[in-house]
């Protein structure tokens, strides 16, 4: 019964467990830009909204949002009530397409 229990709880754990990722095909630089993100309510208010011009004015080569371990239990300690999120932005090496400067 404990173990059935035990994977019940963690497959409800686990079900909560999301990340998003965008490449954009271009050479990423040395530059990132990280925050982390807050939404409450169980999402329901929270600006999850980055302003990728003002993060890298030369370009995004690629960024994600994910759930980290500290975010989960976060997340399960206030019942969803409040779920931080980190977004991380890798910014683009300032090349333009076609490779001329």
């Amino acid at each position: 019964m404990r173990t059935r229990a035990a994977a019940v709880l963690a497959a409800l754990a686990l079900a909560g467990c999301h990340a998003a990722r965008y490449d954009a095909g271009r050479p990423a630089s040395q530059r990132r830009w990280e925050k982390t993100i807050h939404f409450w309510m169980w999402g329901l208010q929270g600006d999850g909204r980055v302003d990728l011009d003002a993060a890298c004015p030369e370009g995004v080569a690629r960024f994600h949002s994910e759930a980290t371990a500290l975010g989960w239990v976060a997340q399960v300690v206030t019942l969803g009530f409040w779920s931080p999120r980190r977004v991380v932005v890798v910014c683009a090496d300032g090349v333009p397409a076609g490779g001329a400067r």
